[in-house]
């Protein structure tokens, strides 16, 4: 039997981490509210899947941008899948600054969920 995947949620969004923890029944979700802890975690166990909210990346809580986060994701989790909520309307920047590999979810709540949730197959 395989085990649950595990996915790593960076956001400030209490709506989305309350609609993916009930949404993803088959996998292992947590939630972290900025980018040092999302890297703790990640140096501990690797996750499955990484979720990034546009929204909790944010410079003046110290965040140098989406940029340094997906290349740190790149470099330590290589086989991860990662992915991004973009900020409605700035999708297009939202993919040019995570950069390559990166999946773009919808910006829209429930889209955003059921795109997380086919990717897990849940």
């Amino acid at each position: 039997m395989a085990a649950d995947p595990i996915v790593y949620c960076l956001t400030r969004d209490r709506d989305l981490a309350a609609a993916l923890g009930e949404r993803l029944t088959g996998a292992l979700a947590f939630f972290y509210n900025d980018a040092a802890r999302l890297h703790q975690a990640v140096t501990l166990r690797a996750p499955d899947l990484v979720v990034v909210d546009t929204a909790a990346v944010r410079a003046e809580y110290g965040d140098a941008g989406l940029g340094p986060v997906f290349d740190f994701l790149r470099h330590r989790v290589p086989d991860a899948r990662l992915s991004v909520r973009p900020t409605a309307g700035l999708a297009r920047l939202v993919a040019a600054e995570a950069g390559p590999g990166v999946e773009l979810l919808p910006d829209e709540l429930a889209a955003c969920v059921d795109a997380v949730a086919a990717t897990l197959g849940c």
